[in-house]
């Protein structure tokens, strides 16, 4: 892939991860396919961001560097308010 395809995957997936909060209700009430939905997205927009920093930091030979010899993403004790 291309750094311009990449750079193209992001912006995309973070548009469509921004559609997709929009759906999420903060009071609560929200079903578990839609929570599962916006998390996916979440997540795939933050891993290609991070791939596309990394790649840019790459190109310019300076910046942080990351690293991790395993990556797990996960809640624990999730608990869903509001009113049934």
């Amino acid at each position: 892939m291309t750094h311009e395809e990449l750079k193209y995957k992001e912006q995309r997936l973070r548009e469509c991860f921004k559609k997709k909060l929009e759906h999420l209700d903060v009071d609560g009430d929200n079903d578990y396919m839609t929570v599962k939905c916006i998390k996916t997205y979440g997540v795939l927009w933050h891993l290609a961001h991070q791939l596309l920093m990394a790649e840019e930091g790459e190109q310019q030979k300076r910046g942080y560097t990351t690293t991790a010899d395993t990556m797990n993403v996960q809640a624990t004790g999730l608990k869903m308010g509001g009113t049934k």
